[in-house]
């Protein structure tokens, strides 16, 4: 399990490296002190952790709201807001709105050993509203092109596991051999699952349980890439 300040670390390198910035320039960028920054991510051994309230400050620099898993690895799972909000009400502002982010999933529809190596560094992207209080959420890209002209290769797609599938959801498969696919739930019966094989035809495929890895449902799309 990883410890709170992994989590914020993996975070804030993700920052770094989609605002091409240093921990320096990180540091300058939210007003704090460099050595905030860089011991945290340069001295695996200490064990500072920044608080929410520093976390809000890097937040607001780089762009980057604060994911929900950080906020609940420092025990704040009922986060709604940013913590000036309460200064905004006291001085006549309207709150600042906070943007939901979910975790982006790396898939592919390749076998596990032709996969290219996925990096141990965790992503997230900003997510549909009407998933903000769905903790399984989560995000990936299109990794093929079975439902073109529907779905393009490296759409961005949201997807739940709130509830069990139901026949027609679009449902994302992940099989034993981490080979992932997107497929149109045609039913479901003692055996496992029935799925359209692809758009504009009626070729089912049948997938057993014991097969099936992961299963989630589609939730919201985003145009390719």
């Amino acid at each position: 399990m990883k410890t709170p300040k992994k989590v914020v670390v993996e975070w804030i390198d993700h920052i770094l490296t989609r605002n091409k910035w240093d921990g320096t320039r990180l540091a300058r960028e939210a007003k704090l002190a460099p050595s905030t920054i860089l011991r945290l991510l340069n001295d695996p051994k200490h064990s500072f952790v920044p608080t929410l309230k520093t976390l809000q400050k890097i937040a607001e620099a780089s762009g980057v709201p604060i994911p929900r898993k950080v906020t609940e690895a420092l025990g704040a799972p009922k986060m709604e807001a940013s913590p000036n909000v309460e200064d905004d009400l006291t001085e006549g502002r309207r709150p600042r709105a906070r943007a939901f982010t979910v975790e982006l999933r790396h898939v592919s529809s390749l076998p596990a050993s032709l996969q290219a190596p996925s990096t141990s560094r965790q992503s997230y992207v900003p997510a549909p509203p009407q998933l903000e209080d769905d903790e399984t959420a989560f995000a990936f890209y299109m990794p093929d092109e079975s439902f073109e002209p529907l779905l393009k290769s490296g759409t961005l797609i949201f997807a739940t596991k709130r509830r069990d599938p139901v026949r027609n959801d679009l449902v994302m498969v992940t099989d034993k051999g981490d080979r992932t696919k997107v497929r149109l739930l045609c039913g479901i019966d003692e055996g496992g699952f029935r799925l359209l094989k692809k758009i504009g035809s009626e070729e089912e495929e049948r997938v057993s349980f014991d097969d099936v890895k992961d299963i989630a449902i589609v939730a919201g799309l985003m145009k390719a890439i």
